[in-house]
């Protein structure tokens, strides 16, 4: 490869084996050293190019290939030319033969080397067919290590979701003690990290669970800010454009979070694009250049074949704290509990309630949550909440909540009292939330909800299952929560425009639902989660609002039946019934049978 740099392998020793994560050594990190390229160079970053076949006529298979081919061209015609490459992971769509070698084929054109990030799309441990790429390519053995370019110390380490067979534990572990070792050794020099995943929040329903476990991120969390010297993170995986890299950078202990633009079909999140690089929200070809110049860095985006850049400013790196977003560093089970419940007449704002991260485009954003006046509201002011679909993938089945934890009440019987108005729906829906826990024990779940589809709703049992247990779950999560009886869940009133009265006997209901008195004293509930939320799906004009009031959590002596509009909530096998997330299982069982027909 013409201009290719000098890539040093330093450190203690080559792995023992290319292929078995189990013979990885951690305490033998590789590094690389780039050679004379002085203190002020630049770099350049490609996200997601997703390649499938180079023969792929379809749409965004075809404009992948084409505009990876014209970014590299754009990249060689460089008059300064870039002391590297970064690929940020998921390479290829299908990690199968004809891919990877269109994928190769491309990046090999590439007059400067090339580093190769791992992605979700790049194999699982322990890895050996991207391995075998990145040697090709580059003649680095592994998919975590580091290399230097004065005065920076660059550290690259593989996507890991989330995965319990052996090959994956190992990998993990693998890879964290390396990075431990290789950040003290590096820790009096300005770090920047390549990875695919984010470790921000990105403002959407799929983005909540789409990426590290919990543990992993809080993992990588402490070592990337134990010793100050890590001062970017650069990742892929969300495929947005350059608008809206600028609202999805922040900026959190020191360190520089940033979601670079993307060479596949870009997901604008229901936003627009800035003048001049409007083309790249159809077929994509965003890519990143970064200016190194000593200590600082400078990002400028790009898109293919437009002569003209966007530079990131400064003030784009919004300080991030845990009251954006609190369930992004903690289980909702681990949420300390508040002693009452107040402002549930919203009078006070949103004081004393969090609210789900969204991402809000600058025209007619998709997600709303705010207290208004309301004169037909039972205390005069109200919390509205919309979310509906914005006419692209990640910017649909999408949901939006409000939520607190409060305590068990001291005396009396638990008692929740809600009053909400739903507004015209279609095919979205609505729902009063409440977990119930002990300590950090998710107990059971009771939802009380209404609307249209939900079966084509994938996404919010997923990102409750996370918030939960900071894991992937599956779309079936709350189905399956049904099957084991912690998941209850009830249709309610729902006539447009209407203030509906429910009211909450939690104990009495619950042991009615599970048929055995008693059964709720045995839990020992000492903490309830109260959500108030909307969700849409992916259908075209999904959308769901609805106002809430005069929330109310108390302990009550002789607490009247639960009901509904004064209506008794009746208990039956039912209740522990939904249909979220069943279209998936259904097209999943029709790809499964065709899968052993063919066999």
């Amino acid at each position: 490869m013409a201009h290719r740099m000098n890539l040093l392998i330093a450190g203690m020793a080559i792995l023992a084996s290319l292929f078995s994560v189990a013979e990885t050594k951690a305490t033998s990190p590789k590094g690389l050293a780039l050679a004379d390229v002085g203190d002020a160079y630049s770099f350049v970053i490609c996200a997601d190019p997703q390649l499938g076949h180079a023969d792929d006529q379809g749409r965004v298979a075809s404009n992948a290939r084409k505009t990876l081919i014209q970014s590299i061209e754009e990249i060689n015609a460089m008059t300064l030319q870039p002391a590297f490459v970064v690929f940020l992971g998921d390479l290829c769509n299908v990690f199968d033969e004809a891919s990877v070698d269109n994928f190769e084929t491309c990046a090999a054109a590439l007059k400067t080397e090339c580093v190769l990030v791992h992605g979700n799309h790049d194999t699982r441990p322990p890895y050996e067919a991207f391995r075998a790429l990145q040697e090709r390519l580059n003649g680095i053995e592994d998919v975590f290590y580091s290399f230097d370019a004065s005065p920076w110390h660059y550290v690259v380490i593989p996507c890991n979701l989330p995965g319990q067979h052996t090959p994956e534990i190992e990998a993990e572990k693998a890879m964290l003690e390396w990075l431990a070792a290789d950040l003290e050794a590096n820790r009096h020099r300005p770090t920047a990290i390549f990875s695919h995943l984010h470790l921000m929040p990105q403002g959407l329903s799929q983005t909540e669970w789409y990426t590290f476990p919990l543990a992993l991120r809080e993992k990588l969390m402490a070592l990337f800010t134990k010793y100050g010297n890590v001062k970017y993170y650069f990742n892929g995986h969300v495929h947005n454009g350059i608008k809206n890299a600028t609202k999805l950078a922040w900026e959190d202990q020191g360190i520089r979070f940033f979601t670079v633009p993307t060479i596949i079909q870009s997901r604008p999140f229901g936003d627009g694009e800035f003048a001049g690089f409007e083309q790249g929200l159809e077929r994509g070809g965003y890519y990143l250049v970064v200016d190194v110049e000593g200590d600082t860095m400078t990002l400028k985006g790009r898109l293919a074949g437009v002569d003209k850049e966007h530079t990131f400013p400064e003030a784009c790196f919004r300080p991030f704290d845990d009251t954006i977003e609190p369930r992004w560093r903690q289980r909702t089970v681990a949420f300390p509990a508040s002693d009452a419940l107040v402002n549930g007449g919203f009078d006070k704002g949103l004081d004393g309630w969090f609210a789900t991260y969204r991402y809000k485009s600058d025209e007619d954003p998709g997600y709303v949550w705010e207290t208004r006046s309301d004169a037909s509201a039972p205390g005069n002011a109200a919390l509205r909440i919309q979310t509906r679909e914005k006419g692209q993938d990640w910017a649909n089945d999408e949901y939006t909540e409000v939520y607190r934890v409060v305590a068990a009440p001291e005396d009396g019987t638990p008692v929740l009292n809600a009053r909400y108005r739903v507004d015209p729906y279609q095919s979205g829906g609505g729902y009063i939330r409440l977990h119930a826990m002990n300590n950090e024990e998710f107990l059971f779940l009771m939802m009380f909800r209404w609307g249209e589809d939900e079966q084509e709703s994938d996404y919010l049992p997923r990102s409750i299952g996370y918030s939960i247990f900071g894991e992937q779950q599956s779309w079936a999560f709350l189905q399956q929560l049904g099957e084991k009886k912690q998941g209850m869940f009830w249709n309610v009133a729902d006539t447009p425009g209407e203030w509906h009265a429910l009211d909450i006997d939690i104990a009495s209901l619950y042991d009615r639902a599970q048929g055995a008195p008693g059964a709720f004293e045995a839990l020992g509930v000492n903490k309830y989660l109260i959500a108030l939320g909307t969700w849409s799906n992916k259908h075209p004009g999904s959308h769901s609002a609805a106002s809430f009031d005069d929330i109310v959590f108390t302990g009550v002596a002789n607490p009247p039946a639960s009901a509904n509009n004064a209506r008794a909530l009746q208990c039956g096998a039912s209740i522990f019934e939904n249909g979220f997330g069943q279209c998936l299982i259904d097209r999943l069982d029709v790809q499964v049978r065709e899968r052993e027909t063919k066999r």
